[in-house]
C-alpha cells in the first residue's frame, strides 16, 4: 500500500510541475506526452525492445554458462586460483567500455560483439560472486563428509555448490543489470539499426524528452521484472536460506 502511495504522489507531483510550468518541457514534458511517446514505442517500433531484450538475455546466459562452472573450479582448486587471481582482478577492474575496440575487432559490428560485451560484464561478477562462495563454505561440513568416505563429487554437488547457490544469484541479479547497462552503450554508439539504446540516443539528439523517458521506463521496468523473476527463483531453489 505504501509503495502505491508512494507512486501516486509522485505522479501528482509530476502533473503540478508541468500543469503550472514551474519545470521547462525539455527537462520534464507532460505525462500525456511520455504516454504517448510510450504507445508508439511499445507497438511501431516493438522491434526495438525485443532486440534489446534478446541481446541481454543471450550475454547474460552465456556469461553465466560460462562464469558458473570457470568460478567453482577455481573456487575448488585453490592453488590455481592463487595463480590467475591477478589476471582475474586486473580484467573485471578494465571497464568493458574501454574494451569496445577490440570486441569489434574480433567479433565486428553486428549482434555478435554486443552480446560477447554484454557476457564479459556480467560473467566478471558471477564470476567473482561463485569463487568466492565457493571458498565461503564451512570446512567442518567436507571434513565431515570427508570422514563418512564422501566422494570429491558428493562433497562438491552436496555440500559445496548448494552452499554457493546464494552468492550465484546475488552475482545473478547484479550481472543482468551491466548485461542490460553494456548493451543499450553498445547500441548507442556501435552501428545497429534498431535497440533501445539507439533509440535514446537519437532521441536525445532531436531533444525528443518524452521519447527517452518512455525508453527509460521500459529499460526500468525490464530490471524490475528481472530482479523479480531472480528473487521467485532463488526463494525457491535456496529454500534454506529464506
Amino acid at each position: 500500500m505504501k509503495k502505491v502511495l508512494s507512486l501516486v504522489l509522485l505522479l501528482m507531483f509530476w502533473i503540478f510541475l508541468t500543469w503550472t510550468n514551474s519545470v521547462h518541457p525539455v527537462f520534464l514534458p507532460p505525462m500525456h506526452s511520455v504516454l504517448h511517446a510510450l504507445h508508439d514505442l511499445l507497438l511501431s517500433s516493438g522491434l526495438d525492445v525485443m532486440s534489446t531484450l534478446g541481446r541481454t538475455i543471450a550475454g547474460f546466459l552465456l556469461g553465466v554458462f560460462i562464469a558458473v562452472p570457470l568460478g567453482v573450479f577455481l573456487g575448488v582448486h585453490r592453488g590455481l586460483y592463487n595463480t590467475v587471481s591477478w589476471y582475474i582482478d586486473f580484467l573485471r577492474s578494465v571497464p568493458v567500455t574501454a574494451m569496445f575496440p577490440l570486441f569489434l575487432v574480433f567479433f565486428g559490428f553486428g549482434n555478435t560483439s554486443k552480446i560477447a560485451m554484454s557476457a564479459w560484464a556480467s560473467g566478471f561478477i558471477l564470476l567473482v560472486n561463485t569463487i568466492n562462495g565457493v571458498r565461503s563454505t564451512k570446512l567442518n561440513r567436507r571434513v565431515m563428509a570427508q570422514v563418512k568416505h564422501a566422494t570429491r563429487t558428493q562433497i562438491l554437488t552436496k555440500i559445496t555448490f548448494p552452499e554457493t547457490l546464494p552468492f550465484i544469484f546475488t552475482g545473478m541479479k547484479i550481472g543482468t543489470s551491466w548485461s542490460l547497462i553494456v548493451v543499450l552503450v553498445a547500441e548507442m554508439f556501435i552501428g545497429t539499426t534498431h535497440g533501445l539504446g539507439r533509440r535514446i540516443y537519437d532521441a536525445s539528439i532531436l531533444f525528443d524528452t518524452p521519447m527517452v523517458l518512455a525508453c527509460i521506463f521500459i529499460v526500468g521496468c525490464v530490471g524490475l521484472v528481472t530482479n523479480y523473476l531472480l528473487t521467485l527463483w532463488e526463494k525457491s531453489v535456496v529454500h534454506w536460506k529464506v
